[in-house]
């Protein structure tokens, strides 16, 4: 009796194993995805913090080129094109740049969305920027 005792808890260990057969696949499957979903959800927030970087690089070099004596928003909405052109290429997706100049004060405001690394999703981004205008004597 004993002899069969032993031989019936080795068959249900044996068929417990069976159960458990590509359970390891299933979980490194999962965290395989769970990975790749967390890179790829840290990349898109990198590139949206880029998008933003150059925006808000690009719409105060539009404002200090306004705020100038003699100068104007055109002049200012021009070298902010000039600076997303140049310092941010593709990591802003259909900017624009838009400048106003009053007596007093100028305002530079980049806008566009940034580069999409997860399928779907590409962020928008503003960025305004207000200064005084350069006064002389």
């Amino acid at each position: 009796m004993h002899h069969r005792r032993r031989h019936t808890i080795q068959t249900r260990q044996h068929n417990d194993d069976r159960s458990d057969r590509g359970a390891a696949t299933v979980e490194v499957a999962g965290n395989l995805a769970l990975m790749l979903l967390t890179v790829s959800v840290g990349a898109q927030v990198a590139a949206w913090g880029l998008a933003a970087l150059g925006a808000h690089y690009s719409a105060n070099q539009a404002a200090n080129t306004a705020r100038l004596h003699g100068s104007s928003a055109t002049a200012g909405q021009d070298n902010g094109y000039t600076m997303l052109n140049s310092a941010v290429g593709t990591a802003l997706r259909d900017p624009t740049v838009t400048v106003t100049r009053n007596a007093t004060t100028v305002t530079a405001t980049v806008t566009g969305r940034a580069a999409s690394i997860i399928p779907g999703i590409s962020p928008p981004v503003t960025v305004t920027v207000h200064v005084p205008v350069e006064r002389v004597g």
